[in-house]
């Protein structure tokens, strides 16, 4: 119940008034724990290997094949330049990659740990 404006003395202070939305007994959820924080605590427990951890769970490989990236642009590579091994997106980055050196192509194929020796 609100006081009216002629029971205070004064201006009206916000702060003494009830507020009747609010639940004294309301506490903010806890915070999630980060992988660092989660996986201390897992090492820390004794449990049996047949329980699933983020430290033992494995999985079989994937049988989608790996994509492959543009080696000038970071893009889905749709093609591969015959003659230098460099992936490219499209014919605009193709002329791009013919015009290149060869210490720049070794630099470009080595980015990616491919280091093809070009003749």
């Amino acid at each position: 119940m609100q006081p009216s404006r002629e029971d205070s003395p004064g201006p009206l202070n916000l702060t003494t008034i009830k507020k009747p939305f609010k639940n004294p007994r309301y506490h903010a959820p806890k915070k999630a724990k980060n992988l660092k924080q989660v996986l201390a605590a897992e090492k820390t427990q004794d449990l049996a290997l047949n329980i699933p951890t983020y430290q033992n769970i494995e999985c079989p490989p994937s049988i989608q094949p790996h994509q492959k990236y543009c080696d000038i642009t970071g893009l889905l590579a749709r093609y591969t330049d015959p003659k230098t091994g460099l992936r490219y997106h499209n014919a605009e980055i193709y002329q791009f990659i013919r015009t290149l050196s060869v210490p720049n192509v070794q630099a470009y194929l080595a980015s990616r740990n491919a280091a093809v020796v070009l003749k």
